[in-house]
């Protein structure tokens, strides 16, 4: 019997010490991500080598390759913590909402409010041709049930009347486009600018840019 008790407690003590360990392991895996992400956008993924990351996070070469077999490694990890963590929750509100416009408008807003209020998505959306086919495969998974999430909502918007009947792939693209390329252009530095800018992308993509005018 205090055989059984002391394996008892000796097993429950080695699983408190496991999960300890890897909610340990976790929190510093999404510090080295928030620390590499910063260096990458930096300095971009090319002129990013290991031993950089390691010494700007003060760690050493040997203690990142503990976490992480190679740079390709680190990068897909980093995509898919930012997907999990600021993306997959926007998609997942959205999915719960009824009127396909509705769905679609609550998806761009925060979507396009998401990358244009910090670079950090740059990552995700560009630096994915970076990874291994396997790991690009399961990213370009991702992204493709996004495509098929605005094509589904714009399809149903056409079928009620509530959409012009163009191409639902180039427009279902061209939403995808009009957020993933800001980073090339947009001012990161006037914060102010970020609400101007989801107004202005939401009125063109609904509304359109042209005035309607009555025939003379």
């Amino acid at each position: 019997m205090l055989w059984a008790v002391l394996g008892w407690i000796t097993k429950a003590a080695c699983g408190r010490y496991i999960k300890t360990k890897e909610t340990h392991d976790l929190k510093e895996k999404e510090k080295i991500y928030i620390g590499a992400l910063k260096i990458i956008l930096e300095r971009g993924y090319d002129n990013t080598p290991l031993s950089v990351i390691a010494r700007e996070l003060g760690l050493s070469k040997g203690g990142l390759y503990h976490h992480f077999s190679s740079k390709e490694q680190l990068l897909y990890e980093i995509i898919r913590y930012q997907i999990g963590k600021e993306f997959i929750p926007i998609i997942e509100k959205a999915k719960q909402i009824q009127s396909p416009k509705e769905r679609l408008a609550f998806f761009f807003k925060h979507y396009l409010e998401l990358l244009a209020n910090e670079p950090v998505g740059f990552v995700s959306v560009h630096e994915t041709r970076r990874l291994t086919p396997e790991h690009y495969n399961e990213i370009r998974k991702i992204w493709r049930d996004v495509f098929d999430f605005i094509s589904d909502a714009v399809s149903q918007m056409q079928a009620a009347g509530q959409a012009k009947k163009l191409n639902t792939a180039f427009t279902s693209f061209s939403m995808i486009g009009m957020c993933s390329w800001l980073f090339y252009w947009f001012d990161y530095s006037r914060k102010e600018s970020v609400q101007e800018l989801c107004d202005t992308f939401f009125e063109i993509f609904f509304n359109g840019m042209l005035e309607e005018r009555n025939p003379d």
